[in-house]
């Protein structure tokens, strides 16, 4: 289950977090078709390392961001670096305990991409050029604002952000030629994280305010020496 957890991991680490994006001088923003999983509040860097904070967002449109430092190379020099997700894997408790001791800091562990150890793993035999498949669980959240926010802000705020991460996962999986094409997969998605108690009251599962979403796949490895 370890080989399992490393794979899902470096899978994570491989997804793209780089969007293009070009100044529009007429508006002062930078256009983008694609600004992934972007927020409103959130930092991205440029090719030199500079960091911008994003100030407004239309998504897949155009979004206006400024220089966190007081000089700064333009923003759109070349790719744009958004925040990569902050990888752990673990039961519900071990994950809890392990994510709070990261940091006090929520945005240095957001967005968060969760690998929930209650795994299945296929191994397969000499005659197969698949080393093994497994169902995985994985979430992909971020912070969410529980007091000023309705049901209809943490979707479009940060469920859909979420959605984009998690297609970034499986297009880092297609990219990879070691596993199976993911086409067909299931995905729930959480405005609130966590789990509602029969007295109506919330409770979280990590010890946050998160919302995005979980991503249930088959992940099917092929063995290394394969010359398929």
């Amino acid at each position: 289950m370890k080989d399992v957890a490393k794979v899902v991991e470096e899978l994570v680490n491989a997804i793209d977090c780089t969007i293009n994006a070009k100044y529009d001088i007429n508006t002062g923003g930078f256009k983008s078709c694609h600004t992934k999983w972007m927020r409103v509040g959130k930092s991205v860097w440029n090719v030199d390392g500079y960091e911008y904070k994003v100030n407004a967002l239309n998504r897949d449109v155009e979004f206006f961001a400024e220089a966190v430092l007081g000089s700064a190379t333009p923003l759109d020099k070349g790719a744009i670096t958004l925040q990569s997700p902050f990888w752990i894997s673990g039961t519900h408790i071990a994950t809890n305990n392990e994510w709070a001791k990261a940091s006090a800091n929520l945005l240095s562990k957001t967005p968060l991409a969760w690998l929930l150890e209650a795994l299945r793993m296929q191994k397969y035999g000499l005659g197969s050029t698949i080393d093994f498949d497994s169902d995985i669980r994985i979430f992909f959240l971020d912070e969410t604002d529980i007091v000023n926010y309705y049901t209809a802000d943490h979707r479009e705020q940060v469920v859909e952000p979420m959605e984009e991460l998690a297609k970034g996962f499986i297009d880092a999986v297609a990219s990879n030629r070691k596993f199976k094409t993911i086409e067909d997969y299931e995905m729930l998605t959480f405005s609130r994280f966590g789990v509602e108690r029969s007295d109506g009251m919330f409770q979280n599962i990590l010890d946050a305010n998160l919302s995005g979403v979980e991503l249930r796949v088959t992940l099917t490895k092929y063995k290394e020496n394969c010359k398929c």
